[in-house]
């Protein structure tokens, strides 16, 4: 049985013969020419407009966290999958084996890594090896940890591809909500600049913790600020915030970050050395460090507020010190609420569930957290199942008479 949705009362899945809501199998009308799937799937698309429509309108807080699955939607210049990122760097990989092997340090555990393919792991245990012995070099003398860590940061490195609209489309039904409404924020893992790239081409404003002068320096306080119109807060006597702003915060860093010796940040569009989290257990202690701090905090803060609504898409539930955020919502903010889109291309489970969303997000009887919903979805397809806000393109449209314009 696969599943496409689940929440605490609901749920709808599919198999080859059948496609079922709550555990009830649906019947087929006689002319239907459609797949168990994709019946089940428009069914799904029908329930996450609704679940979605309503949450919007109950929460006041919206926050969203992408991560790499959000990437993997753009056309030919994809983001890569971590199998991905071991390929680019396989031959870095051998020659670092081929070392371990020499010093007699390449383990069960390490040839359990290789067997995996598992990129992070392998990082780890680099480092580790390192600290307590010799740096690997390749036979020019350079670091071999280094080129994989730069193979990595290039592979990121990627340019919004003309196919791809649903970035875009996603940042223009998230800010169309009202002006009195508090600004969405956008977390993200990715590393690279897709979500502004979509931005810019639309002309919004993204306020990312850097100053609006150049060059642009990185300091906390930017994410307080905003944009309003001057005239019309004064006309109105109350805030009248400009539209299309949307706030950014990158928890693993970016490819347009670079670190000077005293430790400040500037956003340049070219760096030889990009100031981000590689994937490795370092990470969560990397966390702890500027930027990737004030990124945290913001995030942890935001999820402790009342009122709370929480996207995320793409994410592999592999980060325990941002796992641990999400869950601490969950289980003692009494008004939040998680939705997760889940989508495992890889996953040749009965279920299509990934592992890592068991048993804290979904039980054993394929149940959430009364707080919890799960969909099944591709990030280009959750955008285009996203609802359009309505109201509030009528309320743009509104005349201080009070009269809509065509």
């Amino acid at each position: 049985m696969k599943y496409l949705y689940i929440s605490r009362n609901q749920s709808i899945s599919f198999n080859e013969d059948y496609w079922y809501i709550n555990g009830i199998e649906q019947k087929r009308p006689i002319e239907e020419t459609r797949t168990t799937e994709e019946l089940a799937k428009n069914c799904t698309k029908q329930y996450m407009k609704n679940v979605l429509t309503n949450l919007f309108s109950h929460f006041k807080h919206i926050a969203i966290l992408t991560a790499a699955g959000t990437s993997m939607d753009n056309g030919e210049h994809r983001g890569k999958t971590r199998d991905g990122l071991w390929r680019e760097c396989r031959d870095d990989i051998k020659a670092i084996i081929r070392e371990l092997h020499k010093k007699q340090a390449c383990s069960n555990k390490m040839k359990a890594i290789v067997r995996e393919k598992n990129i992070e792991d392998f990082l780890s245990y680099l480092i580790l090896f390192e600290k307590i012995s010799d740096v690997i070099k390749d036979s020019t003398g350079n670091s071999l940890k280094e080129s994989i860590e730069k193979k990595i940061a290039n592979a990121c490195n990627l340019e919004l591809d003309k196919s791809n609209k649903h970035h875009g489309e996603f940042l223009n039904k998230l800010v169309a909500r009202k002006p009195s409404d508090p600004r969405v924020q956008l977390f993200t893992t990715n590393y690279d600049t897709l979500f502004e790239q979509a931005a810019k081409k639309r002309g919004f404003t993204i306020i990312d913790g850097f100053s609006f002068s150049f060059p642009r320096y990185f300091a906390g306080k930017n994410f307080d600020y905003d944009i309003v119109y001057r005239e019309k807060t004064r006309l109105k006597q109350e805030e009248s915030f400009v539209p299309n702003i949307l706030h950014l915060y990158k928890l693993h860093g970016s490819i347009d970050w670079e670190k000077d010796e005293n430790g400040i940040i500037q956003q340049t569009e070219k760096t030889q050395k990009p100031c981000i989290i590689y994937p490795a257990s370092e990470k969560y202690e990397s966390s702890y460090e500027q930027p990737y701090f004030e990124m945290m905090a913001r995030f942890q803060q935001t999820l402790r507020q009342e009122s709370t609504l929480l996207i995320v898409i793409g994410f592999g539930f592999q980060d325990k010190h941002i796992q641990n955020v999400i869950k601490e919502a969950v289980f003692q903010n009494p008004n939040f609420h998680l939705v997760i889109i889940n989508y495992n291309k890889n996953n040749n489970s009965e279920t299509g569930i990934m592992p890592n969303l068991l048993p804290d997000y979904i039980d054993l009887n394929m149940s959430t957290e009364s707080n919890v919903s799960v969909i099944f979805s591709t990030f280009k397809d959750f955008v285009e199942a996203f609802p359009i806000n309505q109201s509030y393109y009528k309320s743009e449209r509104l005349e201080d008479n009070g009269t809509i314009q065509p």
